[in-house]
């Protein structure tokens, strides 16, 4: 059970931990508020649930800086923080079905949604820098398709299983069988060790491995200061313009093929809503079992080179296409391709991401990369705003083919490094504010 002596047992920890946050992420964003539907609340109140659940995802910024600074390393960087944030969300969903709110209050389940979650951001951080810290090269491709699926089946197991019991004995019911799922992934992580000689928990005995204690920043100064020198590097600033404008047609589809759907293509609501559901069900588990696997074959930067020149070239062609845009195989072609992308370019630069990541602010720097891919969304919301208001529809589908252009030709033209810097601890490691490896030209 010791993750640096086993490939397999790393992939199946990064499986586990992350289909544990699909389960408060079904339960607060799926089941919780189609039961509140059923029970008579308004839109606003459910949306003010669901965003109460959304918020601590926000402000996963935050908690990467704080992973990185404090730890306690006779049990590795991270366990304490993957220990401690999953049994904060087996306290916080025990406590929701020993009180078991009703559908009138909106204050306790926003509280409840607001704690489970952000003891889930707070896990999210911890795994990632985890796999950061200990996956080896030829592991993170696959490690990423892992990560997506198994989130994706967590959370549909969760929506499909919660909705269930909850229809059928309650919400109190619906809380306690997630809170026993979360359990027993928390007492394999209590039995799971980073390193050889650390201990399982504060009191059991064990030693800070050589390698933790080369690289942990033990204050704020320099853990700002190498953040910094992280995110400035030239590659590190390219990376974030990619990573800023991956998601730009998620947040297109999110704010205009709902009204696409309904008012051109004459589909019902829950025609759009399962055609949805289906296509990300199904694409989460092709990254689970084959994204990984073939992105590792092409390799991170070819995978996303691949990925981009197709986004633009089918945003394109639907672009062009308006005369048809009624025709349902074509809407559900384009919609299955956008949640097709949407996981596949993430496993593709992911890795790319865990190269940048200097050891000893992984967290802060990882984190600060996956939250600029978030920024992309709302970008393709005021596009999709701005261009259907104009009375262009299209224009929103060639302004996405543009950027993916743009983006082409920069993962063209860049090089990323092909494999994570060398371990600092071999590497000037007596200097804290100085970062290990140089971090590699623009060719």
């Amino acid at each position: 059970m010791i993750l640096e002596q086993s490939a397999k047992l790393r992939l199946l920890t990064v499986f586990l931990f992350y289909f544990t946050q699909g389960v408060p992420i079904g339960l607060f964003f799926y089941a919780i508020p189609a039961w509140l539907a059923a029970n008579g609340a308004s839109t606003v109140a459910v949306a003010g649930v669901v965003s109460a659940a959304i918020l601590p995802w926000t402000l996963k910024f935050f908690v990467g800086f704080i992973m990185d600074r404090y730890t306690y390393l006779p049990m590795g960087r991270r366990r304490i923080w993957i220990i401690g944030a999953q049994s904060f969300i087996v306290a916080i969903l025990l406590v929701a079905a020993f009180l078991s709110p009703g559908s009138s209050e909106l204050w306790l389940l926003s509280t409840l949604g607001f704690l489970a979650n952000a003891g889930t951001a707070f896990q999210d951080v911890s795994i990632d820098g985890l796999a950061v810290d200990i996956m080896a090269e030829d592991e993170r491709a696959k490690a990423t398709g892992v990560m997506f699926g198994a989130q994706v089946l967590g959370i549909s197991a969760t929506t499909f299983g919660g909705g269930q019991l909850i229809d059928t004995y309650g919400t109190g019911a619906g809380y306690l069988a997630a809170a026993i799922v979360v359990s027993c992934v928390l007492i394999f992580g209590i039995f799971m060790r980073e390193r050889t000689g650390e201990g399982r928990l504060p009191w059991s005995k064990g030693q800070a491995h050589p390698r933790n204690k080369a690289i942990q920043v033990e204050a704020w100064a320099p853990l700002l200061i190498n953040s910094a020198k992280a995110m400035l590097a030239p590659l590190s600033l390219v990376a974030l313009v990619i990573f800023f404008l991956r998601s730009m047609p998620s947040g297109v589809a999110e704010a205009y093929h709902p009204v696409l759907a309904t008012s051109i293509g004459g589909w019902g609501q829950t025609e759009y809503t399962n055609t949805i559901s289906t296509a990300q069900l199904a694409v989460g588990l092709f990254a689970m079992t084959i994204g990984g696997w073939l992105g590792m074959k092409l390799g991170a930067q070819r995978a996303g080179l691949i990925m981009c020149i197709l986004i633009g070239l089918f945003a394109l062609g639907f672009g062009l296409s308006q005369d048809h845009w009624s025709n349902p195989i074509l809407l559900t072609a384009y919609f299955w391709q956008i949640e097709f992308f949407a996981t596949m370019t993430a496993v593709a630069f992911i890795p790319i991401a865990m190269r940048l990541c200097d050891a000893r602010v992984a967290a802060t720097q990882f984190t600060l990369y996956m939250a600029a891919s978030n920024v992309g969304r709302p970008l393709g919301n005021s596009l999709a705003a701005t261009t259907d208001a104009m009375g262009s529809p299209q224009l929103m589908y060639l302004v996405v083919a543009g950027v993916f252009a743009v983006l082409s030709l920069i993962m063209w033209r860049v090089r990323f490094p092909t494999s994570a810097p060398e371990a600092v601890e071999t590497i000037e490691a007596a200097d804290p504010l100085k970062v290990g490896q140089p971090v590699p030209k623009i060719n």
